[in-house]
């Protein structure tokens, strides 16, 4: 569970090819009964579109200072230590979700504030166990082991992985729900720097700092495709959409930005687990 924050990543990113793949399959059976409502707007056109925005959030990775606590390169002093963090999100939030939207987010936003939990030393049984269940709701737990081998051994071959994976987890139709993991995994991260902007922007570099505009071009772009039919991520979207004025190409843009955003950020990240 150590590379958590990176592996959430990549196995929402096995999701996507999971579903693709299963659906070519089927669809190559040629019989209208083996294609499911959800699957007939499996389109080639759009498996590569989303292709094309996986390939652009594995080529990104996780925000620099979310690596950098990961990688323990981020580290605080035994006083800075003292004073817990109280703007994690309540991890008994998890007992009210009730969809599996709800539940994805749920899995970015902990994952994430997990790192945070680490980085200043609090017990991670009751994260490592809420995790744990909301990736068994979600049915992504195949998909994060694999995700965290992956990671490792620095191989970032999603096809590999697809065809280690049982028929059974591979032919769930759960491409909205990638977007919904990594949209919030996004949100928390922007919201856990907004709140020490002079701690973490020192982790980034102009490009890094551009990248972050990028990350939100590649998740919006995803999820209006889909919205026709998944209406149900337009909570997603109108989380975002405040966001879209972020278009920072550099570290001293970034920093104004989140400055100038933070509370706008607080309020979208409040409302990840409604």
């Amino acid at each position: 569970m150590r590379k958590i924050a990176i592996a959430l990543l990549f196995a929402s990113a096995l999701i996507v090819g999971a579903c693709g793949n299963t659906a070519s399959k089927k669809k190559d059976a040629g019989t209208k009964s083996d294609i499911s409502m959800q699957e007939q707007y499996l389109t080639q056109d759009l498996i590569i579109k989303i292709d094309s925005l996986i390939a652009g959030f594995q080529q990104l990775g996780v925000m620099p200072n979310m690596k950098a606590i990961d990688e323990g390169t981020l580290v605080l002093t035994d006083r800075e230590k003292r004073v817990k963090p109280t703007y994690l999100m309540p991890l008994d939030r998890v007992n009210e979700l009730i969809t599996l939207n709800q539940k994805s987010r749920a899995l970015a936003v902990y994952a994430v504030d997990r790192e945070i939990a680490q980085l200043y030393g609090i017990p991670l049984e009751e994260y490592d166990k809420v995790i744990t269940q909301l990736m068994i709701d979600t049915d992504n737990v195949a998909l994060m082991e694999g995700a965290e081998i992956k990671v490792e051994v620095n191989a970032l071959d999603v096809d590999s992985w697809i065809v280690t994976m049982g028929e059974e987890q591979l032919g769930k139709e759960q491409m909205h729900l990638f977007f919904e993991t990594v949209a919030a995994g996004i949100m928390e991260s922007l919201y856990i720097t907004s709140l020490d902007i002079p701690r973490y922007i020192t982790y980034f570099n102009d490009q890094t700092a551009s990248d972050v505009s990028y990350r939100l071009l590649l998740v919006v772009e995803g999820i209006e495709s889909l919205l026709p039919y998944h209406p149900e991520l337009e909570t997603i979207r109108g989380i975002l959409e405040p966001l879209n004025v972020i278009n920072a190409i550099n570290v001293k843009q970034l920093e104004e930005q989140l400055n100038t955003l933070a509370a706008v950020i607080a309020d979208g990240r409040n409302k990840l687990l409604d």
